[in-house]
């Protein structure tokens, strides 16, 4: 068996990957993953486009250009959306050297053992709840 080895240009798909991502690229990137997670919520519902477009109050061409990346979101858009597909729009901001993990869960459908116990947290005016140290770490479930 003979191998033929062939040297041609990277595509599009290879030239995006091939080194680290620019701002612009982590924006698309990031305005993509919002599209396939609120298409992921329509199809779960069985909603079309011009069924979500009707919930949002928006034209359907305002769907399209919603869905593939080139829209810059606002955060009313971002609501409107997750009011659409019966979703809540939940979202954070870490340090660079912090990775995110996003776990979800329905309190019914949880034993009560596994749901994070939220203490408060007070800062000048504002009151927060944080999950209790130790108490969602995944660890302890094995």
């Amino acid at each position: 068996m003979k191998i033929q080895i062939e040297n041609r240009s990277p595509d599009a798909v290879q030239e995006f990957f091939s080194s680290p991502l620019s701002f612009q690229q982590k924006v698309t990137v990031k305005k993509l993953l919002i599209a396939e997670r609120i298409l992921e919520q329509m199809k779960a519902l069985g909603l079309n486009r011009s069924q979500l477009a009707a919930k949002m109050g928006i034209s359907s061409g305002r769907i399209t250009t919603m869905m593939d990346g080139t829209n810059n979101f606002t955060m009313e858009t971002l609501m409107r959306a997750a009011e659409a597909v019966d979703a809540e729009l939940e979202m954070t901001i870490v340090p660079k050297d912090h990775k995110v993990r996003w776990v979800t869960y329905r309190e019914e459908d949880t034993h009560a053992s596994f749901v994070p116990a939220y203490l408060p947290v007070e800062t000048g005016n504002t009151r927060f709840n944080l999950a209790e140290p130790g108490k969602d770490d995944d660890a302890r479930a094995a």
